[in-house]
């Protein structure tokens, strides 16, 4: 079932926008928190958060370029 046959799927499509939305939020806070920890020489912690913000970046940039993504697979079995 794809998007309008299911309307749950449809639901979750919607809310695509709003999600890449907080991820591009949550990466740039994440990364202004990575400076300031590192200034204040907590490197261990500042390196987490930079690592946080490198993930919620990734995440919004798969999520947005899923459909490129999907038809670089070069069969079925790796489009699943």
């Amino acid at each position: 079932m794809q998007g309008e046959n299911n309307p749950i799927e449809k639901d979750l499509y919607k809310l695509g926008e709003d999600y890449i939305e907080a991820r591009v939020i949550e990466t740039l806070s994440d990364l202004l928190l990575s400076l300031t920890l590192w200034k204040e020489g907590y490197t261990r912690n500042s390196a987490g958060k930079a690592f946080s913000a490198v993930k919620a970046l990734l995440n919004a940039l798969i999520l947005t370029n899923e459909e490129k993504l999907v038809n670089l697979a070069k069969d079925d079995r790796e489009k699943e």
